[in-house]
């Protein structure tokens, strides 16, 4: 079963204490990452958002968005002492040397680091974090569903391409054969060409012999033996159960090499066009499977 690395998921739960609602948003890339944002005293517990996530995500960029709406029990907004005081006393100290009145306290309220609403004290944390690890599990939850859909979808496209591919494979098969046979067809005229008029003689074994070793040249058999094993088991990753975007992207890379190596062998106008026509359906094969998980 496919997942798409792109995917969105919300999750809300609700106590006597507090609202919690998660948001999660996710994006390709080749290693876990997690953006988090989230009221302050939170930011502690990142390690614990990670491990939440990491039981349904195995890599992509996440973006965790929690919002909490506390009741009066959470304590509402708090006010640091130590930073009122601190702004008091260099501002009354300057309201002295300038001989003039010293300022109202509650002004002070709005400066930066005075008054936190939106933080969370530790024990507004223990408290509250129950709610929160229930509000990302069924945010995880959501978002495992929409990306389950969406690798569905992403499946069915993979699988129609690599029929092209088999599809171009078989007209390659078919093709193949007839290279030595029409090699040697121009060999021996244009060896009559050139000696005609003459009385030099090319015996029938040493074109047998330069057809051979163009043959052996050209042979693409092994090629297209691999080729097949790997749509192969490219068809039975899509099927698997675990994340295997990393092993098919790597399966991209060999078939695209050995389309490439027929392309190169073959010296032959069709199947050169038909190497063209499976390059442009593996590169689109793997520029969707950079979505994969």
């Amino acid at each position: 079963m496919l997942l798409s690395m792109t995917g969105y998921g919300e999750g809300s739960v609700q106590n006597e204490q507090a609202y919690c609602r998660v948001e999660i948003r996710t994006v390709n890339n080749r290693h876990f990452k997690l953006s988090l944002r989230c009221p302050d005293g939170l930011q502690q517990q990142e390690a614990e958002f990670e491990r939440l996530l990491r039981d349904s995500i195995s890599r992509g960029t996440v973006h965790l968005s929690v919002r909490i709406d506390q009741s009066a029990t959470l304590g509402g907004p708090r006010l640091n002492a130590e930073m009122l005081k601190a702004y008091w006393h260099q501002l009354n100290q300057i309201a002295q040397e300038l001989s003039v009145p010293a300022p109202d306290p509650v002004r002070l309220l709005n400066l930066p680091g005075v008054l936190n609403e939106n933080g969370l004290s530790s024990d507004a944390v223990e408290a509250v974090w129950p709610l929160v690890e229930q509000a990302v599990k069924a945010a995880a939850l959501h978002l495992q569903e929409f990306r389950r859909k969406e690798g569905e979808a992403t499946a069915g496209e993979l699988r129609q391409l690599l029929k092209s591919v088999e599809d171009v494979l078989g007209q390659v098969v078919k093709i193949a054969p007839q290279v030595a046979q029409e090699y040697h067809e121009k060999l021996v005229q244009r060896t009559r060409d050139l000696l005609a008029g003459t009385d030099v003689r090319v015996e029938p074994a040493d074109v047998l012999r330069e057809v051979a070793l163009y043959a052996d040249r050209c042979d693409i058999h092994e090629e297209i033996t691999r080729l097949r094993s790997h749509i192969s088991q490219f068809l039975t990753l899509i099927d698997k159960a675990n994340a295997p975007g990393r092993k098919l992207d790597f399966l991209c890379q060999e078939m695209f090499r050995e389309v490439n190596t027929i392309g190169s062998k073959a010296n032959h106008i069709d199947l050169s066009h038909s190497a063209v026509d499976m390059k442009s359906s593996i590169e689109r094969i793997r520029e969707i499977v950079q979505n994969v998980e």
